[in-house]
C-alpha cells in the first residue's frame, strides 16, 4: 500500500516538474548539428556592427542564423529536426524570424508525428523588417508519438531581390502540466487518507 501511494505522489510531482529543452543547437552556433538542410536555404553569419544585410536583432544569439534563399535564389528552402518526445505532452516551439529589408519575407513552420504526412500543426509568419530586427514567435502542440519533426520552410510566394528571410534561436520546451487546484489536492489527500485507515483496519 505504501509503495502505491508513494507511485501516486511521484507522478503528482513529476508532473509539474520543471520544462526541459529537448532541440538541439537551436542557435546554429554549432553549424548544421541536429538539423537537415534542404534547397536554397544556408548558414548565415555576421559581419561587423550589423547581421546580414540588416536582419540584425537585439534577441540575436551569437554569431549565426540560417538565411533562406540567399542570392536572389528560388524560394525552396526547408530546415527540420526530429525531436525525442513523449505522446500526450504539451510542447511549446520559440523562434527568431525577419526579413534582410524593408519587404515582407514569409515563413512556414510545421510539426509531424506518427503520419509523416499529415502536419500536427502549421502556420505561417510574416515579416517586413520595418526596424532591421528579427521577431520573435511562439505555438504549442501536442506530440502523439515518441519522436515528432519540427519544420520550418520557405514561403514558395517570397519576393527574393535583394530580401532573404533569417531564422535563429529556436527552442522547444516540454510544458508543465496544470498545476491542481486546492480541491483536487485536498481529495487525493483524503483518499490517502482512507487507504492508509483500512489498510491499518486490516493488519
Amino acid at each position: 500500500m505504501k509503495s502505491r501511494i508513494a507511485a501516486a505522489l511521484f507522478a503528482l510531482f513529476a508532473a509539474n516538474a520543471a520544462q526541459a529543452a529537448v532541440i538541439t543547437n537551436g542557435n546554429f552556433e554549432s553549424a548544421n548539428t541536429g538539423w537537415t538542410f534542404s534547397g536554397n536555404v544556408a548558414l548565415a553569419k555576421q559581419y561587423g556592427a550589423g547581421f546580414y544585410w540588416g536582419g540584425g536583432s537585439v534577441a540575436q544569439n551569437g554569431q549565426y542564423a540560417v538565411a533562406f534563399n540567399g542570392g536572389d535564389s528560388t524560394p525552396n528552402g526547408a530546415v527540420w529536426q526530429r525531436l525525442a518526445t513523449t505522446a500526450g505532452t504539451s510542447y511549446t516551439v520559440s523562434f527568431d524570424y525577419g526579413a534582410t529589408s524593408p519587404s515582407v519575407q514569409s515563413l512556414n513552420w510545421s510539426i509531424f508525428g506518427i503520419d509523416a504526412n499529415v502536419a500536427l500543426a502549421s502556420g505561417l509568419v510574416s515579416d517586413n523588417n520595418p526596424a532591421g530586427l528579427l521577431n520573435s514567435y511562439t505555438f504549442k502542440f501536442v506530440a502523439n508519438s515518441a519522436a515528432t519533426t519540427l519544420r520550418f520552410s520557405d514561403f514558395s510566394g517570397n519576393n527574393t531581390v535583394s530580401n532573404d528571410g533569417l531564422l535563429d534561436n529556436v527552442n522547444v520546451t516540454a510544458n508543465a502540466a496544470p498545476v491542481p487546484e486546492p480541491g483536487s489536492l485536498a481529495l487525493l489527500g483524503l483518499g490517502m487518507l482512507g487507504l492508509c485507515l483500512r489498510r491499518r483496519k486490516t493488519v
